[in-house]
């Protein structure tokens, strides 16, 4: 962990027991963006069985919105490692929000392990990578609300299910999913006022903050911020938001309240910047 130079970090009120398992243990100001922002609305209750909707509803294939977390090691637990170490250093809570449409969503946490999603941070000297990311698991999402009426969106144990319209891919999908929940990112968050603010009270460097990835491709190494970190909460507000912006998501694109992106724009994940190889890997 580096500290601003020169500063000492004030004292926090505690606000859970020493020894508690919650990212947030003491009291602090900041006021955390939730996903969504503040003009967030529900539908209306016949949004799913009005003609509307249902004479242009043609589902496709099923998709997992999913939460996870990593570093609560269970054998080890005086090991502070992973998006546990991370979310208990900021007082944050932080998670990794995405989807996968892979038959058994359990396989989406093996591919996690194996790249370390999220384990890099970069520091004066270069990209350092830090231990406790090879052990994601999927964490409950907790809404108070049920799905509308005839939604396509429901629980199925601990992550929400939906069935993507026909002509909606997967990749335009979490483009517009993660479009819709950008206000809570932890790594643009951690760059604006509140958040800069936020790291000075605890002595921390904000660009030392944010989350990157190493992507190997063969010989071939990339880098990029890993963007699917958000601060959510997942008992109450937050779930329910999430399946809002699920349900108007889905909504919209059948309606047609959403532009369709040309057919030559295209995924730049595997496009974009090599990893200069500063640092470790």
């Amino acid at each position: 962990m580096t500290s601003i130079p020169g500063t000492t970090p004030r004292p926090l009120r505690r606000i859970q027991p020493i020894g508690s398992a919650a990212a947030v243990t003491c009291y602090v100001r900041t006021q955390w963006p939730r996903i969504g922002g503040p003009g967030i609305r529900p539908l209306p209750d016949t949004a799913f069985t009005n003609a509307a909707f249902i004479e242009r509803y043609e589902p496709g294939i099923w998709t997992y919105p999913y939460l996870a977390c990593c570093g609560a090691d269970f054998d080890r637990p005086e090991l502070a490692s992973g998006l546990k170490s991370v979310a208990d250093r900021l007082h944050m809570p932080i998670y990794k929000l995405s989807a996968t449409e892979l038959a058994d969503p359990r396989r989406r946490l093996e591919a996690l392990n194996r790249m370390r999603y999220a384990s890099h941070v970069l520091k004066s000297e270069g990209y350092e990578r830090q231990p406790g990311f090879q052990d994601w698991t999927f964490q409950q999402f907790l809404p108070r609300r049920e799905p509308l009426p005839g939604s396509p969106v429901s629980l199925d144990g601990h992550l929400f299910a939906l069935r993507r319209p026909h002509d909606l891919s997967k990749r335009v999908f979490e483009k517009l999913l993660h479009y819709r929940m950008r206000n809570a990112s932890l790594n643009s968050f951690l760059l604006t006022p509140a958040g800069r603010e936020h790291c000075a009270m605890l002595g921390l460097v904000p660009e030392e903050q944010q989350r990157w990835t190493i992507y190997r491709f063969g010989r071939t190494a990339r880098i990029d911020k890993a963007e699917e970190l958000y601060i959510f909460r997942p008992d109450g507000e937050d779930s329910d938001r999430l399946l809002i912006i699920l349900e108007r998501l889905i909504h919209d694109w059948v309606i047609g309240r959403i532009a369709r992106l040309p057919a030559s724009w295209r995924d730049r994940s595997q496009y974009s910047r090599r990893w200069s190889g500063r640092g470790t890997a």
